[in-house]
């Protein structure tokens, strides 16, 4: 018919996708590059003479120092656009990963982890308002999905490369190949158009101020609270399971790493579903459903059924960590365009520093309790999955309306579905996504 509207993915421009893909690959190298280091925690444990609790401690390290990247990457995007800061991240934490290969003692594992988690914090900041603001608002919900994407296929691709090099080279040569994301910068500044990597960055000076809006505040808490509890999830399900592998569930290496990547595929399944359903039913449908689906699936995760441990893996990946699909479309909905990138840097950061004791406590609370190291992660990841779950659907009208002033009531969409909640077009400075939810999805 003539009147009808084209697919969106036909208005996407060729330096939109430039701009969408420098953003993906990145963080496909973030992913590579942070887990490599759960995948080889027993080689360096067992090296280095430490204790699971101390190698554990350096994951908590690396997400404290999240915040700070975040925090400064997103001012410099606010303030110079998405591209520079994004470039930079990836240098950085290429530098300081790969730099452990030459590690002559624990201590400066720890150090060089601790500034990696900088740029790492850095890289999501720039990343996803590049991302998200590049693409058309009417495609940014299935954007999301897949960005987030990124993040299974360079754990996947971590595992894959685990699977092959640590047998043969041991576990120093996968930091070597850690250096890979710096080369990414060369086509990032080569192809990514000028005025994408400015977004919807208006002409308003970027100051301290801006972020101390009641509202900005209010959506900077909340958000914080959602990311928390779903890195609570994330870092429960993932920064332990190769060595509960290797030892509790007694797998060999290989058998584990198989595992993860069976994992990692689950994840990339969920993450694309989730922007589809978030597209179709809503952001809370997509977040609630595969949370509140994963609890009964949890036993099956862990090894409780040794038969069924991988088909446990694929679950975990796609209804325990799938529903983050919605996380870029979701955080970045939530603020104008002149906060915008600051103020998703602190929400997704200071969710992972809320988190970023799990890592430390599980085996910490495992040695406690005397529950087997299966045993606390079902509890850990089970509370951490039910009260996210009932975060949003408790906080759902804020989460998906947010302040007065960033929306604007569409009655054409109101009326088309009498059991929806009130319709909004979140009004970000010109970034506008359809945040209708449905209560019974």
């Amino acid at each position: 018919m003539p009147n009808q509207p084209k697919p969106w993915w036909r208005e996407v421009t060729r330096g939109q996708w430039a701009a969408f893909s420098a953003a993906w690959l990145g963080w496909v190298l973030d992913a590579f590059d942070f887990t490599i280091y759960l995948l080889v925690m027993k080689h360096i444990a067992a090296e280095f003479h430490v204790g699971i609790a101390a190698v554990s401690g350096s994951i908590t390290l690396t997400l404290l120092v999240r915040l700070l990247g975040g925090g400064v990457a997103g001012w410099m995007a606010d303030r110079w656009g998405r591209k520079l800061p994004l470039m930079l991240s990836l240098v950085w934490f290429a530098i300081f990963d790969s730099a452990i290969f030459f590690a002559p003692s624990f201590v400066w594992i720890l150090v060089l982890r601790t500034l990696f988690g900088f740029g790492m914090g850095a890289e999501w900041t720039a990343g996803t308002a590049l991302a998200m603001e590049s693409f058309p608002p009417r495609g940014r919900k299935f954007a999301s999905g897949l960005l987030q994407a990124g993040w299974p296929v360079g754990f996947l691709l971590a595992a894959l490369t685990a699977y092959f090099v640590v047998p043969a080279l041991g576990w120093r040569a996968m930091f070597l190949i850690a250096a890979v994301p710096a080369l990414l910068v060369i086509p990032i500044r080569m192809m990514v158009p000028a005025e994408l990597s400015r977004g919807e960055i208006t002409a308003h000076k970027a100051t301290l101020a801006d972020l101390a809006e009641p509202k900005v505040v209010k959506m900077m808490i909340l958000g914080s609270l959602v990311m928390a509890l779903g890195f609570i999830v994330y870092y429960g399900l993932t920064a332990h399971y190769t060595l509960l592998q290797l030892t509790e569930l007694g797998l060999d290496e290989r058998s584990a790493f198989v595992n993860v990547i069976i994992f990692n595929s689950g994840m990339l399944v969920g993450v694309v579903l989730a922007g589809i359903v978030a597209n179709r039913y809503g952001v809370i449908a997509a977040l609630v459903i595969p949370a509140l689906l994963m609890v009964p699936a949890l036993p099956l995760f862990v090894g409780a059924v040794p038969q069924l441990i991988g088909l446990g893996a694929f679950l975990g990946g796609m209804l325990g960590v799938g529903y983050s699909g919605v996380t870029p479309v979701l955080t970045t909905s939530l603020f104008p365009a002149h906060v915008r990138a600051r103020a998703i840097g602190i929400v997704y950061h200071a969710g992972a520093l809320i988190a970023a004791f799990v890592p430390w406590g599980i085996p910490q609370l495992s040695a406690a309790t005397g529950m087997k190291l299966s045993t606390t992660i079902g509890v850990v990841v089970g509370a951490g999955l039910v009260l996210m779950a009932s975060a949003v659907l408790v906080l759902r009208r804020q989460l998906t309306l947010p302040a007065d002033a960033l929306v604007e009531t569409s009655p054409a969409v109101a009326t088309t579905d009498a059991i929806a909640l009130p319709s909004a077009v979140v009004v970000t400075q010109g970034l506008k996504l359809d945040a209708r939810v449905q209560l019974d999805a």
